[in-house]
């Protein structure tokens, strides 16, 4: 327990001092220490008190005493090297996404390869450091502590009130005298969620993560409202008349007439940008990396203020193809209950005579996408291995320059009378950052950075649309260009609103008049606002807002951003932040800064827990059909 207490502060002290500048911002070096002390009471109460219990009991005879002082050595031997595991796992993972190890941390650990040359390529320094620390600990902690060939016993009359006393510390695994145990809301004090995640431990923070996985897929309820409140709030949001929704069983579905009909169905293809936020895009007052996206930009409808409900390439998934908004569990793409049936843009298609394809350069099994899929409405998947034998394949697969030109290839090939929906992922922005030489500079040393990886993957996009409007399938194809997520969520705020802002933008031969869309918008907006402008009219149970309609971009606009445990809903400029087991609060969001409200906003929070609370029913029931 003592080598436990020094690992956790030399790293704690270590992560401060990194740290110190959005500590002492928030004035709340005193909270880092003193709740520090008490979550580390709490992990090491989690995992000693039963062990310590036991012990008394088989302190009763000399050959029980001796196994068990020999398990109770290798039980401590690998309880540290756990602890000491995670800890120096968290520099990494907090340079990446800003937190302490959550439930991400094991999500990633079904696919190997991927993961495993991302973290070879670009974390070989924590991977050293570890093989040489954790052997070294493990060799320190056997030469200072080593099972006593001879214990100590006790007499019954003295083992089962010590039993009991020992039993009785369980409470130190709550680290509360109250009704409540501790939780990591205990240390949540401050408006930075890294600055109140530093006093906890990460071994801690994993475990609460997997814990709060495991007891709902429909994750984390903020609050509990009534069935009838909750569907009145979420219906009358969407903008529609209350009488469109007839179906009790399926409380949002409705039928949308299209405000462009047109004689003729267009297909329709998404390109889903992998991490592109908005601090990469020139138009977007970001870095000069996309000067063919700032160039489209000015022949499209260009969406000034869109953002991503999440950080995970499938959370952008189920908001851009399904529509769904999101919750603090795991993306409907890796649900059980939405594999089959679950309402996406291919299904809402199939109807209307559509073939639906996934293009990915890397393996479609990834993160669960060809199951989901194949599931809901898609045809078939175009992945890695139908890539040509010339293609460059990097850690995550094809680059986008070779995934757009198959994909351009198969349009091209598309019989003229037969509508197409193609989904197109692409990923050669993603770290390790691998992609092949092309003619465009780069934008600094070394080569594989982020910014250079998003100046080839623009460059890729751009040769891809050069292509495209040569080509026959141009007049009637529209194109939606859009990130999945941005490439790194981090900031001294509770929700870093100026990393979920990204790129949108809907353009091809059927739209003749640019447009700039300046209210605030979600990707669940995407898809009902793709199908209007397709000419599509028919039943859906999206809640997104049609923002081709004139009157929808009259409103204030609002986005639902999902941040590991807590979850945002934006208005214009105002913000009610939902966290687990604390109250909810109004923020204003200005000029980049997410501030507490004093004003206070319940309207603003009725909406905001109105949906979250909708995403989780609307899983759970099967509403979304």
């Amino acid at each position: 327990m003592l080598a436990m207490l020094a690992v956790l502060w030399l790293s704690r002290i270590g992560l401060a001092l990194w740290q110190s500048p959005r500590i002492a911002e928030v004035q709340a070096w005193g909270l880092v220490l003193r709740q520090g002390l008490r979550f580390d009471g709490v992990l090491l109460g989690l995992l000693w008190t039963l062990p310590a219990a036991i012990t008394p009991w088989m302190a009763l005879h000399p050959d029980s005493a001796r196994a068990w002082g020999r398990f109770l050595w290798a039980y401590g031997l690998l309880a540290l090297l756990l602890l000491a595991f995670m800890e120096l796992s968290t520099p990494a993972f907090i340079a990446q996404y800003d937190s302490r190890p959550n439930y991400l941390f094991v999500e990633y650990l079904g696919y190997a390869k991927e993961v495993g040359g991302t973290l070879v390529k670009d974390y070989w320094a924590h991977l050293l450091a570890a093989l040489v620390l954790l052997p070294a600990l493990a060799l320190g902690y056997g030469r200072l502590s080593r099972p006593d060939p001879t214990p100590a016993l006790l007499p019954l009359w003295q083992a089962v009130p010590l039993s009991v006393l020992l039993l009785s510390l369980a409470i130190a695994g709550r680290g509360s005298l109250g009704h409540r145990p501790a939780n990591p809301a205990s240390a949540a004090l401050t408006a930075d969620h890294l600055v109140n995640e530093l006093p906890l431990n990460s071994l801690y923070t994993l475990m609460y993560a997997i814990y709060q996985a495991r007891k709902s897929e429909a994750g984390i309820t903020y609050a509990e409202m009534p069935r009838a409140q909750v569907l009145d709030t979420v219906r009358r949001e969407t903008g529609l008349p209350a009488d469109v929704f007839a179906d009790d069983g399926r409380p949002t579905r409705h039928h949308r007439a299209s405000l462009h009909p047109r004689t003729r169905p267009l297909n329709l293809v998404i390109v889903l940008e992998e991490s592109l936020g908005a601090e990469f895009v020139g138009r977007m007052g970001g870095l000069p990396l996309t000067p063919n996206l700032d160039r489209l930009a000015d022949e499209g409808i260009w969406f000034e203020r869109l953002y991503a409900t999440g950080t995970r390439s499938v959370r952008g998934i189920e908001a851009v193809v399904a529509g769904f908004p999101p919750t603090s569990a795991v993306s409907t793409v890796k649900l059980a209950k939405s594999q089959r049936d679950f309402f996406t843009l291919a299904s809402f298609l199939k109807p209307h005579g559509y073939e639906s394809t996934f293009y990915y350069g890397g393996e479609s099994h990834f993160d669960n996408m060809r199951s989901y899929f194949m599931g809901n409405g898609f045809d078939r998947v175009v992945e890695q291995k139908d890539m040509p034998r010339d293609a460059f394949i990097g850690t995550w697969g094809a680059s986008d320059g070779d995934l757009f030109d198959v994909a351009h290839r198969a349009f091209e090939a598309q019989p003229a009378d037969k509508p197409f929906f193609a989904l197109v992922f692409t990923s050669s922005n993603h770290a390790p950052f691998e992609f092949p030489e092309a003619p465009f500079t780069l934008h600094e040393q070394p080569r594989a950075t982020v910014n250079n990886a998003v100046k080839y993957a623009d460059h890729a996009l751009g040769h891809f649309f050069e292509q495209a409007r040569r080509s026959r399938y141009w007049d009637n194809t529209l194109f939606l260009v859009v990130a999945d997520h941005n490439s790194r969520v981090y900031g001294p705020s509770l929700v870093p609103i100026e990393r979920f802002h990204i790129p949108g933008l809907i353009l091809g031969g059927p739209v003749k008049q640019p447009q700039r869309i300046t209210t605030v918008a979600s990707q669940i907006d995407l898809a009902p606002t793709l199908v209007s402008l397709m000419g599509l009219s028919g039943e859906r149970p999206w809640i997104g807002r049609d923002l081709s309609d004139p009157a929808q971009q009259q409103r204030p606009g609002r986005a639902i951003m999902q941040f590991d445990k807590t979850q945002a809903y934006m208005e214009g400029n105002d913000v009610a932040v939902l966290q687990p087991d604390t109250s909810a609060r109004t923020m204003r969001y200005e000029q980049g800064q997410l501030r507490d409200n004093p004003v206070g906003n319940p309207a603003l929070i009725e909406k905001a827990q109105a949906h979250a609370r909708f995403a989780q029913w609307a899983y759970q029931e099967g509403w979304h059909r």
